[in-house]
């Protein structure tokens, strides 16, 4: 069974763009359009973990409880359990 789909209206510029860019890849517009809404849902998700790392390390006392449950966990890394 086929996914659902819909219609999406982009510029002239945007759709030639869009299908130089699969045809090179090899792969469907609508493959492509996938692909690159999830690269850029991964980047934001790296954005806003860098944020937060950014500020949990602006905090000594917060920072310090991080990396103390982090050693907590790497003794685990090593128990051969998956």
């Amino acid at each position: 069974m086929l996914a659902a789909t819909t219609t999406v209206r982009v510029s002239t510029e945007t759709r030639e763009a869009i299908s130089k860019l699969s045809s090179a890849r090899g792969m469907s517009n609508a493959d492509l359009v996938a692909q690159l809404v999830a690269l850029e849902q991964e980047r934001v998700l790296l954005s806003e973990m860098e944020s937060h790392f950014t500020e949990l390390a602006s905090d000594p006392e917060a920072f310090e409880a991080y990396q103390a449950e982090q050693r907590i966990w790497d003794v685990t890394a090593g128990d051969g359990l998956e």
